[in-house]
């Protein structure tokens, strides 16, 4: 069987494109050279607009999925890493749920992974690629634009996964998705603080700036307090955003700490550490994809089958209106206007039924796949117990038995696991209301990646000062 799989991914690793690693380890100036190249790169494909479209980017409403997905619509980055993100979840879950058997120490296995995760990238990139077109979301579009407005989302989506796979083969820092979400959400917080364009209330988007006008202004900045105008950038925000990115920081840095020991060096203890945010922002990940698909998905089958929102069985899934002007189509009723939620404090506080129903279903999904996600994740007890047996440790004062640590590991992980969901999910919800910079889910991402280039610079710069302990814990 593993001979058939070698086989099977060394056929299918010279069919897909593929990145080559650098033929030498590369200094850490030199790969933050690369990773700046990379993000150089994608920032220019998503202000290059897509040939044969006439819609302009900036009439695109900015939903939650192109925060997640780094995406901007009618530019090389309408579909952003959604494909990559959504493949890897995919094939994530298949593996974890043994449903795809494959052992990941295995080389074979890993290079076999690796191939299916880019087929299963480029698979998700011509559904979503053919259901934007059938959507009308690039206007109306002739049979050769179509094809050749398809050909350009597929060929974008190729060269995103090649530079993915660029950074993490050792040319960058991190991972190309990573990189790309942070960078998303970090220029739409640096436009609501800095933008100087003028909005419909005569004062400038970004608040920093918008406060500065104020002071100079007979109005003074009372107006920029609440600001009902369509985008973010006012003193709630602003407040908000800090706020909560110190909140973010504090939680990151919450942790039980589980004494261990090595069981053949009695001398050696140590703890191993269950963060208070034990799933990550996986939950909310998977949780915000759900609800902007229902979106998507709702909105093509009211565009083709029910415009007028006559149908009283479609109408469930979702009533729409759209703006003049504007190319996707606003929810006004349904299952679709709920799971999307508002996205400002002036929304949420005109439907305050609205406000509570989406916080009660991200916070529910949330706790529903932060559970899911232990188990196919690789999170559970039991898995990590057998992984420090493994590793020659144990609990002092426990007999070194997978089913006694798993028992002492259950404790922690899954209280903590529900509190980590509960908080993400609340945050993710009711930052929105407060009008942070970002969004909620937004800010949750770029904290989160952040922490981790943080730690990634903090062991390269370890690795370069000290070569002989790189090269003890296999850094080279």
């Amino acid at each position: 069987m593993s001979e058939e799989r070698r086989r099977l991914g060394e056929v299918l690793k010279r069919v897909l494109p593929e990145a080559a690693k650098p033929v030498r380890r590369l200094t850490l100036s030199e790969r933050l050279i690369w990773t700046a190249l990379v993000l150089v790169v994608y920032e220019a494909m998503s202000s290059t607009a897509l040939y044969g479209v006439t819609v302009s980017p900036t009439q695109a409403s900015p939903l939650l999925l192109n925060i997640i997905f780094a995406s901007s619509i009618g530019t090389l980055t309408t579909l952003g890493i959604g494909p990559i993100v959504t493949g890897g979840l995919i094939l994530q879950l298949l593996v974890g749920a043994e449903i795809l058997r494959l052992d990941l120490k295995k080389s074979e296995d890993r290079a076999l992974f690796t191939a299916l995760s880019k087929i299963f990238t480029l698979v998700i990139a011509i559904f979503q690629a053919a259901a934007y077109i059938f959507a009308g979301y690039f206007g109306t579009l002739t049979p050769n634009a179509q094809l050749l407005v398809f050909a350009q989302l597929l060929l974008a989506t190729i060269v995103i996964m090649l530079m993915d796979e660029m950074v993490q083969k050792g040319w960058g820092l991190g991972s190309g998705i990573s990189l790309f979400i942070a960078a998303g959400v970090a220029g739409q917080i640096f436009s609501d603080l800095f933008s100087p364009i003028v909005l419909q209330d005569g004062y400038f988007h970004g608040i920093i700036l918008a406060i500065i006008q104020g002071l100079t202004s007979p109005e003074g900045i009372g107006p920029l307090f609440i600001r009902h105008v369509a985008q973010r950038g006012d003193i709630l925000g602003l407040l908000s955003t800090i706020a909560i990115i110190l909140l973010l920081i504090y939680v990151e840095g919450v942790r039980v700490n589980i004494p261990i020991s090595h069981s053949r060096y009695g001398g050696f203890r140590g703890t191993y550490p269950i963060k208070l945010l034990y799933v990550s922002n996986v939950p909310v990940i998977f949780a915000s994809t759900i609800f902007t698909n229902i979106y998507y998905l709702s909105s093509i089958v009211w565009s083709r089958y029910n415009p007028d929102n006559s149908n009283q069985l479609l109408n469930l899934i979702g009533t729409f209106t759209l703006q003049e002007g504007a190319t996707q189509p606003v929810p006004t009723g349904g299952l679709a206007y709920y799971a999307l939620g508002p996205s400002t404090f002036t929304d949420a506080s005109s439907d305050p039924i609205r406000a509570v129903a989406f916080v009660g279903l991200m916070v529910g999904f949330c706790l529903m796949l932060g559970r899911f996600w232990i188990t196919v994740g690789g999170l559970a007890p039991e898995r990590v117990a057998d992984q420090l047996i493994a590793a020659g440790m144990q609990v002092p004062g426990f007999r070194r038995s997978p089913v006694i640590i798993s028992s002492i590991l259950r404790r922690y992980i899954y209280t903590v696991a529900i509190l980590g969901s509960i908080i993400v999910g609340l945050l993710a919800s009711l930052a929105n209301y407060v009008n942070a910079f970002g969004t909620g889910t937004g800010l949750l991402l770029m904290v989160s990646i952040l922490y981790q280039y943080y730690q990634i610079l903090m062991r390269e710069r370890i690795a370069e000062t000290y070569p002989a302990l790189a090269r003890l814990v296999g850094e080279e």
